[in-house]
């Protein structure tokens, strides 16, 4: 059996006792994100109830962002509403080989171009009076994963379901010394959110908002920014960054990819 000197206690997950609630971390990321981001910018936008213009653009924005990052995403909504794409009647009427062209940025722009135009589809027809889609439905659009369906669901119909991620694995992972979230069922760590978290849209909403922020900023997959996290003292990772960090050094050589030659 693994005990604190044996390299493998935080890799193998020896540690089997969570350190808080996912209450607890809710709330703690909440207060530390009022700290960073008092006008709550970095997720306002897609909590709120929304414009037809502002859906389009956060509906859209889950299809961009799949094996890309924000710059790229902003780059190809940018000129979408520089040509007057505001709207899925309007991103419907634009030919594929234009619209591959302008959303071309955000990379797999053949891909995500048919995949918009699948979404159109469902948006108009629920425009139109239909019932909210169901998870099915999204999952039929081709690049449409559990948590971009999921996402969907939450930030455009206001469905309360929780959402799980990359982040949402690391972070449960490091905070609780829990390596098999990494490697959960979808549907287990969704059971467990939601399980400990008020069952509405706006409160899984944003604390999936708040996992994402927080492990762009700090808990990154590479080298993350302990000493600068303010779950730090929280955290069962945090802690070994302090008293073991030679165990972090293990972890960090893990998870760093291998060099291409």
């Amino acid at each position: 059996m693994c005990d604190s000197s044996c390299p493998e206690f935080f890799l193998k997950s020896c540690l089997t006792k969570l350190v808080m609630e996912l209450n607890d971390l809710y709330q703690l990321l909440s207060i530390s994100y009022n700290r960073i981001d008092p006008h709550h910018e970095t997720w306002m936008l897609w909590l709120k109830k929304k414009s037809e213009e502002e859906l389009f653009e956060v509906a859209i924005g889950t299809i961009l962002v799949q094996n890309t990052n924000w710059l790229n995403v902003d780059l190809a909504i940018s000129n979408l509403f520089k040509h007057n794409i505001t709207s899925f009647k309007r991103l419907k009427a634009v030919k594929c080989a234009q619209l591959e062209v302008l959303i071309r940025p955000a990379g797999f722009y053949k891909q995500k171009a048919r995949s918009l135009y699948s979404l159109a589809e469902i948006f108009l027809d629920y425009s139109k009076g239909s019932k909210t889609p169901s998870r099915n439905a999204l999952l039929r659009i081709k690049g449409v994963g559990k948590e971009t369906a999921d996402s969907l669901r939450v930030y455009c119909f206001y469905d309360a379901v929780p959402i799980v991620g990359t982040y949402t694995r690391r972070l449960f992972a490091r905070m609780f010394g829990k390596v098999n979230y990494l490697k959960e069922k979808y549907e287990n760590i969704q059971e467990i959110i939601s399980n400990s978290l008020d069952q509405d849209y706006y409160v899984l909403g944003k604390f999936h908002a708040l996992i994402v922020s927080h492990c762009q900023q700090f808990c990154q997959k590479i080298l993350p920014l302990c000493e600068q996290c303010p779950l730090e003292s929280q955290c069962i990772y945090g802690q070994y960054h302090q008293t073991q960090p030679e165990l972090i050094q293990i972890q960090n050589t893990i998870n760093k990819p291998k060099s291409v030659k």
